[in-house]
């Protein structure tokens, strides 16, 4: 619904001359319900500023003619107007958004443009965005070219990206090639890969083959935008197809969608994704992944996703001899995860951990990201650390983590780091910044603590 002090009154009954024509109702070209000619027909416009008239039946006086939702498909254009008329000032109620909507959409399906320029105005005046894509639902399962072409012409870029979205979505469902080969007629820039990202999902469930060769086909951002949704399709229902397929092609089309297929796949089955990804499958099957720049690639984001998905599991699997080689440079990462689920766990599992550069930096990851958290538990836990190098790591991130909303506490921890090389850039940084917005601070807390 629509701020009542914004929404004009609609309706006017013309009364006609005395000599013998009788009374008629008519309709004038007035904002937002009556019909409006344009020059230019694909670009939307407003109408005329309306002629006050006297008020509208109130909602209650017309509750009990109005129509139940289920009922609204029956009225013509005339009484949905005087329906719409009639919830002009009324509260802005679900009730009534519903009611609204409904009357929209019925309007859509007898007279699509008007509806969406009423559709428009009301959204323009602070109605939902919604009721703007209802009406273009509606238009694009009857005429999405048209509703595209006019969708295309809004001066709000929101609006528009959202609209085509919208129209893509509805159209790609129904006709997925007539709507891929539309695009091309769109505005070049973010509204073309709007409507690419809102086609591809649908265009590769109904003709993977088909999307498949779409995509490819097109260029620059466009391209990766759409391979990436058309993989993304693949990999739920087949992801060792999907990714046998994408490392035959270019490097392009490789590097730009194989991060995608490997989170989609690790998501599913991280597992199979990662063994995919590390090992070299038989000779002359063609599957394997040939080592390089896209296999690391492919093995990080499924990592990644496994990580940030199951901490704990990635763990095992890092200590595992598949996963080993690559424990050192990801322990930290998976003991940052498993500290902002339990900081107590992932802390044990790291101090557990025998390379004591590695053990060093996983417990440094928990430490900070425990102090964000819980900065009393954290500190509390830092009191038990006994191994000097551990503690000056842990205590170092400890402190930048608190710094920016407890400086002077991330001070005090800083300058019980025992080295003095890790304490001295560790102050240094926590000063720097304290002094931006509390020099005083800053500086009483450089007086009395000297590094």
């Amino acid at each position: 619904m629509k701020p009542a002090s914004t929404v004009p009154i609609i309706l006017a009954l013309g009364v006609g001359m005395a000599l013998g024509y009788g009374t008629s109702q008519i309709f004038r070209s007035v904002s937002p319900f009556g019909p409006t000619t344009h020059l230019d027909d694909s670009i939307p416009d407003f109408p005329e500023q309306p002629v006050l008239q006297p008020s509208p039946p109130t909602l209650e006086e017309t509750k009990e003619n109005s129509p139940d939702q289920g009922d609204f498909e029956k009225l013509n254009l005339e009484q949905i107007k005087a329906k719409l008329n009639a919830l002009n000032g009324a509260p802005a109620t679900p009730g009534n958004n519903r009611k609204e909507r409904a009357l929209v959409e019925r309007w859509a399906s007898l007279d699509p443009k008007g509806a969406s320029l009423y559709a428009l105005q009301a959204v323009n005046q602070g109605a939902p965005e919604s009721l703007l894509r209802a009406a273009l639902q509606t238009w694009a399962t009857s005429d999405p070219r048209s509703a595209s072409n006019w969708a295309s012409q809004l001066t709000s870029q929101e609006l528009k990206e959202n609209s085509l979205r919208e129209i893509y979505k509805t159209w790609s469902k129904n006709d997925p090639a007539g709507a891929a080969q539309n695009i091309s007629s769109l505005p070049i820039g973010s509204a073309r890969e709007t409507a690419v990202a809102a086609v591809a999902a649908n265009f590769a469930k109904a003709n993977l083959s088909q999307a498949l060769t779409w995509a490819t086909g097109l260029q620059g951002a466009m391209r990766e935008r759409a391979v990436q949704n058309v993989m993304e399709q693949w990999t739920k229902n087949d992801p060792p197809a999907a990714a046998k397929w994408l490392i035959q092609q270019s490097p392009q089309i490789q590097w730009a969608a194989i991060q995608k297929v490997a989170q989609d796949w690790a998501r599913r089955d991280p597992a199979a994704a990662l063994t995919y990804a590390t090992t070299m499958a038989a000779a002359g099957s063609g599957s394997a992944m040939a080592p390089g720049p896209v296999q690391r690639r492919f093995l990080d984001s499924a990592l990644s996703t496994f990580i940030g998905s199951d901490p704990q599991a990635a763990a095992s699997w890092l200590s595992s001899n598949a996963g080993s080689s690559y424990f050192a440079n990801s322990a930290g990462t998976v003991a940052a995860r498993w500290a902002s689920f339990d900081p107590a766990q992932a802390a044990a599992w790291s101090q557990q951990i025998q390379d004591p550069k590695v053990r060093e930096g996983s417990l440094a990851s928990v430490a900070r990201t425990w102090g964000r958290s819980d900065p009393q538990g954290a500190a509390l836990w830092l009191q038990t650390l006994s191994e000097s190098s551990t503690r000056n790591s842990a205590v170092a991130a400890y402190s930048q983590s608190i710094a920016p909303y407890d400086p002077a506490t991330a001070a005090q921890w800083a300058n019980s780091i025992s080295d003095p090389k890790t304490r001295n850039s560790t102050l240094q940084g926590i000063l720097k910044n304290w002094s931006r917005y509390d020099p005083v601070g800053a500086s009483n807390f450089s007086k009395n603590y000297r590094p």
